[in-house]
């Protein structure tokens, strides 16, 4: 191979792995994986995972929102996929959960 093909074919691949990572949806923006999101808030608080943390679009940003109980209360948090930073905490309750995840999928359709 030419040194102007292996040229052509390194500047191609550079700028397909550059759109890759760019694309928001794509693995290279999470630093952080679900499991690790989930220590960073049982970190903040304590208590029980209620679910698998789930990965979501927010705020113009990839969040991981944790669901941990303690007792009667359960706390949202949400990490953020690319730092493992927490960006928000916020009470709620089972029922508020369960009405919001209706109020998604109704959209989504």
């Amino acid at each position: 191979m030419s040194s102007q093909a292996k040229f052509l074919a390194f500047v191609v691949a550079s700028a397909l792995a550059g759109s890759a990572a760019a694309s928001p949806g794509h693995r290279a923006t999470h630093r952080i994986t679900a499991k690790q999101a989930a220590k960073i808030a049982l970190n903040r608080c304590h208590g029980k995972l209620l679910k698998k943390p789930r990965l979501e679009r927010e705020d113009g940003q990839w969040q991981y929102e944790v669901l941990i109980r303690r007792g009667r209360k359960l706390k949202e948090v949400n990490v953020v996929a690319a730092t493992g930073r927490i960006s928000n905490v916020e009470t709620t309750s089972v029922g508020e959960e369960e009405s919001e995840a209706r109020a998604e999928k109704r959209h989504k359709k």
